[in-house]
């Protein structure tokens, strides 16, 4: 490897390092930190393609996130909004800011250009705004990314209209060679999205093998965005068009997990490599320039959006939010530009104040949206904008059935798993499930369960299953390794949640805790006992005396039971020597004996677990409360009778 290669990126790893702590204690956005780095690397390095050459697969893997992300069924919720407001948001600001340039003295085709610049906003910044905000699921959030959509497949159109803004000539002998690559490649996009992707990822899944999944994947990005270039698409639609191919499967939350931190990374060097191209020099000789022009293209994105939001019926508050998100200069602009500057659509002189303004407005977006309460503030004082806080008159196709919420989150769906999910569609709670056999998967979805592919310790899968919006999370299958791994992102990313994990193994219990569990089954623990009630029942124990034992093995050695299920414990101590059989119920509510009806269907309670505690003493006025187990026998149909009845 070049020595001078290692050198550049460490003095580029060291500076960002450096840098990013100083902000991080200072509070300030880290974006704002790379673009620092780039301009302080910038007059310390002279060669850097190798770094522009690695930001732009930023672009490629943030196109490919985009179309991974990207859901027929919720694009179809708001392709009013996405469609129309998308286009009326692109053209409006291109009409405006083309009159801006004719203003400046731009020609009429680099002021058009200077439009197209302008218009489209940083996906990057605002999704990170949004995510942070949990603004993803609100009305501003899915109104906002519909018109982010439309803007970067907008885009996509620019950069193929450029050559001809800049003078390029149409050879039309070349249109049907063009058509019939098109007609190709749409061919080829079938039968990838339709047999393929979804076979290929398939037996990739069920091998659970993650360095052969995650290559696949990175292949099926490369490849496509390779394969359109070579037909003469950018790599930016091959990307997005990768993304696409695997956002309809029940892998996609999985690939996301695993490109998410090359995109990341890459977006980060993409960021540096802009600060690369500052000319400090220049930037400070027409910092005037560069000040005034940065305020007035921030009002007139806002006013714009705002605008559309207006023409859209959209609540004032969501009008006024939404404009702030989209009021910078956003990252494609760059490969925009750089397009732009080979057909003489800019000069250097002009692509140096630009640069200047799109760092200024990405940079100042977060502050502005912290001032978005205060922005509307003011609006409510002007009469013709009725503020709705409570946003009363929300639009009814933006209406939606409420978020889950409060539900259960079960990672794996062996035979705990499936007993968790009937346990709690018996009492209505909701659940989430996920699991990394895609057989598995299928099988659940096809019975109606909410199931999706994918490794739970990785944090995109459980935002996918709103970890932060879940009151449980119940592991119970996974590695050692990836338990840790799951209990450690579910703890950060919701610390109030319930964590419940079942192990192998006693000597886990200590370890699992300390990452942040609060209640630990062991399944070594839980078969000691199943073996312990059946060599009572072989020399014929009675049923309290192995109910009184095993509440004592309990005691001493695990304080998780009231975390099991009536199920759960239905298995371990039912009598299957017998036509009589134990069988368990928990009590969720304060209720009085005679609330069930346990005579009417012949059935002998023989005790009751309180908490740590086992009470034999049952008489026909005993008073159940919240969390009581109770154990009773009887004929397994009439049993079934029983739990019909209740």
């Amino acid at each position: 490897m070049d020595i001078y290669l290692l050198q550049y990126a460490s003095a580029i790893l060291i500076t960002a390092v450096i840098v990013l702590l100083i902000f991080n204690k200072l509070k300030l956005p880290t974006m704002i930190g790379l673009f620092i780095t780039g301009i302080v690397i910038g007059h310390a390095i002279n060669d850097t393609s190798i770094i522009s050459t690695l930001s732009e697969l930023g672009v490629v893997f943030l196109l490919f996130i985009i179309g991974l992300e990207f859901s027929i069924e919720k694009f179809s919720a708001i392709k009013r909004y996405a469609l129309i407001g998308g286009a009326l948001q692109v053209f409006l600001t291109t009409i405006a800011i083309t009159l801006l340039g004719l203003f400046l003295g731009l020609n009429l085709r680099s002021a058009i250009f200077f439009g197209f610049l302008v218009a489209f906003s940083s996906t990057a910044i605002v999704m990170k705004i949004m995510q942070q905000k949990h603004m993803t699921h609100s009305i501003q959030g899915r109104v906002t990314l519909g018109i982010l959509i439309f803007q970067d497949i907008a885009v996509i159109g620019v950069i193929l209209l450029t050559p001809i803004l800049g003078g390029e000539t149409i050879e039309l002998h070349l249109i049907p060679t063009v058509i019939l690559k098109f007609v190709g490649l749409g061919i080829l996009i079938l039968i990838g999205a339709k047999w393929f992707i979804p076979l290929a990822l398939r037996d990739a899944a069920k091998t659970k093998n993650r360095d052969l999944f995650m290559l696949l994947t990175l292949f099926i990005c490369m490849g496509t965005t390779f394969a359109t270039s070579l037909i003469g698409i950018g790599p930016e639609l091959g990307a997005f068009i990768a993304g696409l191919l695997i956002s309809n499967t029940e892998y996609s939350h999985q690939t996301l997990g695993y490109i998410q931190p090359f995109q990341d990374v890459f977006m980060s060097l993409f960021f540096i490599s802009i600060g690369l191209m500052v000319n400090l020099h220049l930037f400070l000789y027409n910092i005037t320039s560069i000040l005034i022009l940065t305020a007035l293209i921030l009002l007139i994105n806002f006013a714009v959006t705002f605008f559309v939001g207006m023409i859209l019926k959209l609540p004032t508050k969501v009008s006024v939010t939404i404009a702030i998100l989209l009021s910078q200069i956003g990252e494609f602009s760059f490969v925009l530009a750089s397009e732009g500057m080979k057909f003489g659509l800019m000069t250097k002189q002009f692509f140096s104040i630009f640069l200047g303004v799109s760092i200024l407005t990405m940079s100042l977006t977060p502050f502005l949206q912290k001032l978005t309460p205060k922005i509307i503030k003011q609006f409510g004082k002007i009469s013709y904008f009725q503020v709705d806080e409570e946003l009363k008159s929300i639009p009814e196709e933006l209406e939606e059935a409420r978020p889950i919420e409060d539900h259960v989150i079960l990672v794996g769906m062996g035979r705990i798993g499936k007993q968790m999910t009937r346990a709690c569609r018996q009492f209505n709670v909701p659940i989430l499930a996920v699991d990394q056999n895609p057989v598995v998967v299928e099988q659940q979805q096809a019975l109606g369960v909410p199931i999706i592919y994918g490794n739970a310790s990785n944090e995109s899968v459980l935002k996918e299953l709103r970890i932060t919006s879940a009151q449980c999370i119940v592991i119970s299958a996974s590695t050692y390794e990836g338990t840790l791994k799951t209990i450690d992102t579910a703890r950060r990313l919701n610390p109030d949640i319930h964590i419940i994990v079942r192990t192998k193994y006693l000597k886990n219990i200590e370890e699992v805790i300390e990452a942040g569990a609060d209640e630990v089954i062991p399944k070594e623990f839980e078969t000691s006992i199943l073996m312990f009630t059946r060599i009572m029942d072989y020399y014929n124990k009675d049923m309290d005396e192995i109910a009184e034992a095993v509440n004592d093995l309990r005691s001493d050695n695990y304080n998780a039971f009231r975390s099991v299920s009536s199920e759960d414990v239905s298995a371990y101590l039912s009598n299957s020597f017998t036509d009589i059989e134990l069988d368990s119920l928990r009590v969720y509510n304060d209720a009085h004996i005679s609330d069930f009806p346990f005579e009417k269907y012949e059935l002998t309670i023989t005790s009751v677990i309180r908490e740590n505690n086992t009470i034999t003493n049952i008489s026909d006025n005993f008073q159940f409360l919240e969390d009581d187990i109770i154990l009773f026998t009887g004929q397994r149909d009439d049993i079934n009778k029983f739990f019909e009845a209740i």
